[in-house]
């Protein structure tokens, strides 16, 4: 087996959290092969779309604080967060926002509240370009200018190199431009798995979601087709990995339901309507009832609950105020484009409606009449669902909406590890060289994930493994 040159450490997976781990190794001078099992760098994170969280920033106008942004992450979490991990994450979330602003020359300078966030904390770019995008752009160019990386795609994880139980790298398939295969052994004094989530696992034989969550294999998600579990497996066959909380899986509330034709609106995989439309103002209504039946602005867990037990066939209305369409014209332009989201008025939200079902009832009648309620409730700030953050009043003649159902979107259980991210064999001893960030890795987010804390999960423990690792 051909064996290649012996890098100081090997990131295995190209989202955020391998991208940052790289590129700060590789600015402290070590040498490190980035390996991407795609054709492109990017994974999940080149996807997202709201923001990522921090506090406190010079963009923020408000009282936040670290503590706050603890609790609301704990909270969210139900009891089952690392608290010191939190700690981490919520301290050291104003470092990675100026790093992406000041050194990476990323805009976040729109600031936005999120679901289950008690501030506005969510950062993202003031022009088209989503956060997610904006970032791994800059990331990626940044690596790819750097002498320290060489980075590795089309080459997938197979195995680790072991002498005795010690790591000492990895054997690799990597697929030419002529589709030919070759394995190959790589070494290093390090690996780190970013291997992300297992949510596109849902047809394999040994299908994660089916062993962990059954109940949960037919709805549709919004991860890249590259999600399927790759790194929890191998960490847990090959390193004896101790993989925790694999049933806490998250489902969005709001994945859009496309109308572009019959094959889009069944498809399997879904756009993300982001918490973004619902924090500048947007609203949910009942795709039998047109009335309101959550406070938008809940966790996620929560609003996906209420659309779950009062929407038929699983699809709600959104809709947003031409006066708030204006803080976020640049996404809602683009779910136009894409046949997510329309203006109009009732009628013609109910005759879009009936595109996905035929039997779906609603009146333009009862949706007015909802409006109207709301609208009530936004001049009173009293809303008896327990909204407390309004957009404006909506209508009463053009609207924008679309029809959203609930998406798998995210793992937060998955390898266990220690405060430092080292990966924790099911013994209870940690392996000094093997590290797991981004979705690969459990403890962070507990029972249920903020908006917004995923990319910076990937920026903050992405900085800490190297930081660790730079200090052997």
């Amino acid at each position: 087996m051909p064996q290649t040159a012996h890098y100081h450490t090997i990131v295995v997976g190209s989202g955020l959290a391998g991208l940052t781990t790289a590129l700060k190794l590789s600015e402290k001078g070590f040498s490190v092969a980035l390996v991407e099992k795609t054709a492109s760098l990017g994974g999940n994170s080149i996807k997202a779309s709201l923001g990522i969280n921090g506090v406190p920033t010079k963009y923020q106008n408000n009282d936040d604080t670290v503590d706050a942004f603890i609790k609301d992450t704990n909270v969210s979490g139900k009891g089952l967060c690392d608290k010191q991990l939190v700690e981490y994450l919520a301290k050291d979330s104003a470092s990675a926002i100026t790093w992406l602003t000041n050194e990476i020359k990323v805009d976040l300078s729109a600031v936005s509240q999120l679901g289950g966030h008690s501030f506005a904390r969510t950062h993202r770019g003031s022009g088209k370009l989503p956060p997610g995008f904006a970032i791994v752009s800059a990331l990626t160019k940044r690596i790819k200018e750097s002498p320290n990386v060489e980075v590795m795609t089309q080459t997938l994880l197979q195995s680790f190199s072991k002498d005795g139980s010690k790591v000492q790298g990895v054997v690799v398939d990597k697929v030419d431009a002529d589709g030919a295969h070759t394995q190959e052994s790589i070494a290093a004094e390090n690996v780190v798995l970013a291997t992300g989530g297992f949510l596109a696992d849902t047809d394999s034989q040994d299908s994660l979601i089916r062993q962990f969550r059954q109940d949960l294999i037919d709805l549709p998600l919004t991860n890249g087709q590259q999600t399927t579990g790759d790194g929890h497996r191998l960490a847990n066959f090959g390193l004896d990995a101790k993989l925790v909380q694999m049933d806490q899986i998250q489902v969005h509330p709001t994945g859009f339901v496309q109308l572009k034709d019959a094959t889009t609106k069944s498809s399997k995989w879904k756009f993300l309507c982001g918490e973004l439309i619902r924090g500048i103002g947007g609203i949910l209504l009942s795709s039998k009832t047109g009335k309101r039946f959550v406070d938008e602005l809940s966790t996620r867990d929560n609003v996906t609950a209420g659309i779950m037990s009062s929407c038929d066939n699983r699809v709600a209305a959104v809709i947003v105020s031409e006066e708030d369409y204006k803080k976020a014209a640049a996404h809602i332009d683009f779910y136009m484009f894409q046949l997510l989201m329309f203006k109009g008025t009732a009628e013609d939200l109910c005759v879009k409606l009936r595109e996905i079902d035929a039997n779906l009832g609603l009146t333009g009648k009862a949706i007015n009449s909802s409006l109207q309620s709301y609208n009530n409730i936004v001049k009173t700030h009293s809303d008896p669902l327990g909204r407390t953050h309004f957009g404006h009043e909506i209508g009463p003649t053009f609207y924008y909406f679309g029809f959203i159902t609930p998406v798998l979107h995210f793992t937060m259980g998955g390898v266990e590890t220690n405060e430092h991210r080292q990966i924790v064999q099911k013994s209870g001893v940690a392996i000094p060289n093997v590290y797991a960030v981004g979705e690969l890795s459990a403890g962070v987010h507990g029972a249920n994930r903020l908006a917004g804390s995923s990319l910076l999960e990937c920026v903050v423990f992405g900085t800490r493994v190297a930081d660790h690792i730079s200090r052997k």
